[in-house]
C-alpha cells in the first residue's frame, strides 16, 4: 500500500487521552531479556545500513562476476515450474528445520475454519506509542485484547533506510509463539535521488537483471543488508524464520516493479518482474544460504487482475511458499471485494499446494473514520471464515495494516468506534491470537517453536 509514514517528530507530541492505557505484559518473565532492558546498540555485525545518502558512496559490487558464472540469463529469466508439490513444504531444499515447520503449521491452520490475526509494526508503533528498542512489550493490539497477534508485520524499508533495529522486535514476536513477516518497499534503485517505491522512473528491473551496474550494486548492497539482519534474528540458538513479501502489489500501477509505464515505455515487464523476483530469492538463499524464509507471493486485487497474477506474473510453482493477497476497500465495498480475492487465492493455493494468507488489508484510508462497530467480526473475520464457497476458509493468516497515530489507524483501542467487532473477533474462534492453545499446539507439533 503507497503510504506516507509520518517521521520521528510526530511521536512523543500525541498525549494519551483519559482512559487509554497503553501497557506492557505481565506476562514476560522476570529474568526475560525484555524486562527492565535499557537502550539497545545496533547489530553488532559488520552490515552496511545502506540510505539514500549512502548510495555515491557504495564501491561497485565484487559479486557481479562471481554471479554471473553460477546464473546466466536462462535461469534469471526461467518461466513456470515444470512440476509442483501435492503438500504443503518448502520451495528450498536446504529450509532450516524450523522453516518447515512454519510451513506445515500454516498449511494446517487452513483446514481450518479459524486464521492467524496479524498487524503490521504492531510492537514497534502504536496510537500514542513507538518503540525503537522493541523491549517495551507495547502493542495496541495487546492493549486491547490482552493477547498480541499471532503474526507481527515489519518492513525492510525501516532497516535500510532508516537504519532500524528490528531484532529485538522479531526475537520477542518468537519468543511468545508469533510468526514474523517482512514485507519491502525499496526505493527505485535507478536513481540516488530516489525516495520512494512511488517513483516509477526509467527500468530498474532490467537494470538489476544486468548483474553489474549501479543499479545492481545497490540492490544486491540492500539485499546483503537484509542478509546481516535476518542471520542476526536467533532466538536460544534458533534461526527465527521470517515470511518475506517481496515485491508485493505487482499487478498494480504504484510501485517500480508493477505494470505501470511511462512514456509508453514499459517500466518493469512481466519477464523482468519473474527474473527480479528469482534473483532475489537465489541472491539470499544460495549466495547469503539464508535458509529460513518462507516466501511469499502477492499481488493486488487478484480477482480484477488474475491474469497477470497468476499467468504472466506469476514468479512460478517452485518459486512460492505462500500465496496472498493485499486489499483495501471502502467500509461499504470491503465485505465483497474480499471475498472476491481469497476466493480466488484460496482456490489457487488448494490446486497447488501452497499456503494461502492476506498480505494486507483494512479499509482503504483507515479506521478512524468508520462508524460500523461490528465492522472487524462482521465484514472480517466472520466473513471470510463463513464463506459459502469454502475458498476463503482456506487463508492462513490476515495482517491488519499499521497504526501510525490517533487520526490514522489500523486496529482500534477501546474508545474508538470499531472496537466492540474487534472484541468479538477475539473472543470468536474465527482469529487466532498467538496465546491460543490450538495455535500453540501446532507450532509445537510441526517444531517451528516449543515452550
Amino acid at each position: 500500500m503507497a503510504m506516507v509514514t509520518p517521521d520521528d517528530s510526530s511521536y512523543g507530541s500525541v498525549e494519551t487521552p483519559s482512559g487509554v492505557e497503553v501497557v506492557a505484559p505481565t506476562s514476560i518473565p522476570k529474568d526475560s531479556k525484555f524486562s527492565n532492558r535499557t537502550l539497545m546498540l545496533a547489530i553488532a555485525t559488520g552490515a552496511a545500513v545502506v540510505g539514500t545518502l549512502g548510495y555515491a558512496n557504495m564501491s561497485s559490487s565484487s559479486t557481479g562476476t562471481e554471479l554471473k558464472a553460477d546464473y546466466d540469463d536462462d535461469h534469471v529469466h526461467s518461466e513456470l515450474g515444470k512440476g509442483h508439490p501435492s503438500w504443503i513444504g518448502t520451495v528450498d531444499a536446504k529450509a532450516t528445520d524450523e522453516t518447515l515447520g512454519l510451513a506445515e503449521a500454516l498449511g494446517a491452520i487452513q483446514d481450518k475454519s479459524s486464521f492467524l490475526f496479524g498487524h503490521q509494526n504492531t510492537n514497534y508503533k502504536g496510537q500514542y506509542f513507538k518503540d525503537k528498542v522493541g523491549t517495551m512489550g507495547y502493542s495496541d493490539v495487546y492493549n486491547g485484547t490482552g493477547s498480541y497477534p499471532a503474526v507481527f508485520g515489519f518492513d525492510w524499508l525501516d532497516v535500510i533506510e532508516n537504519g532500524q533495529d528490528f531484532t529485538e522486535h522479531v526475537q520477542f514476536a518468537y519468543s511468545i509463539g508469533a510468526v514474523i513477516a517482512f514485507d519491502w518497499k525499496p526505493y527505485n534503485p535507478e536513481y540516488w535521488w530516489s525516495t520512494s517505491a512511488n517513483d516509477l522512473s526509467g527500468t530498474p528491473c532490467s537494470k538489476i537483471l544486468e548483474l553489474s551496474g549501479s543499479t545492481y550494486d545497490r540492490w544486491t548492497g540492500w539485499l546483503d543488508t537484509i542478509a546481516d539482519n535476518i542471520k542476526g534474528y536467533k532466538y536460544n540458538g534458533v534461526k527465527i524464520p521470517i515470511i518475506f513479501r517481496l515485491l508485493h502489489e505487482n499487478t498494480g500501477g504504484w510501485y517500480w516493479w508493477g505494470t505501470a509505464s511511462k512514456s509508453s515505455k514499459e517500466l518493469c515487464s512481466d519477464s523482468d518482474y519473474k527474473g527480479l523476483f528469482n534473483f532475489t530469492q537465489y541472491y539470499l538463499n544460495e549466495y547469503h544460504s539464508v535458509h529460513q524464509i518462507l516466501w511469499l507471493y502477492a499481488p493486488a486485487k487478484p480477482s480484477i487482475y488474475t491474469d497477470s497474477a497468476f499467468s504472466t506474473r506469476y514468479p512460478g510453482h517452485d518459486r512460492v511458499d505462500l500465496i496472498g493477497f493485499d486489499r483495501y476497500s471502502t467500509s461499504d465495498e470491503y465485505k465483497d471485494d474480499v471475498l472476491d480475492d481469497c476466493r480466488v487465492v484460496g482456490a489457487f493455493c488448494k490446486v497447488h499446494g501452497k499456503i494461502a494468507c492476506v498480505g494486507e488489508t483494512g479499509i482503504t484510508d483507515g479506521l478512524q473514520d468508520t462508524t460500523i462497530s461490528d465492522w472487524y467480526y462482521d465484514d472480517f473475520a466472520k466473513n471470510m471464515m463463513t464463506d459459502k464457497d469454502d475458498m476463503c476458509t482456506k487463508i492462513s493468516y490476515a495482517m491488519a495494516w499499521e497504526n501510525v497515530h490517533p487520526d490514522l489507524y489500523w486496529v482500534p483501542l477501546p474508545q474508538d468506534a470499531t472496537w466492540n467487532g474487534m472484541q468479538k473477533m477475539y473472543e470468536s474462534d474465527y482469529a487466532f491470537f498467538a496465546d491460543d492453545k490450538s495455535w500453540q499446539k501446532e507450532l509445537e507439533k510441526y517444531g517451528y517453536f516449543s515452550r
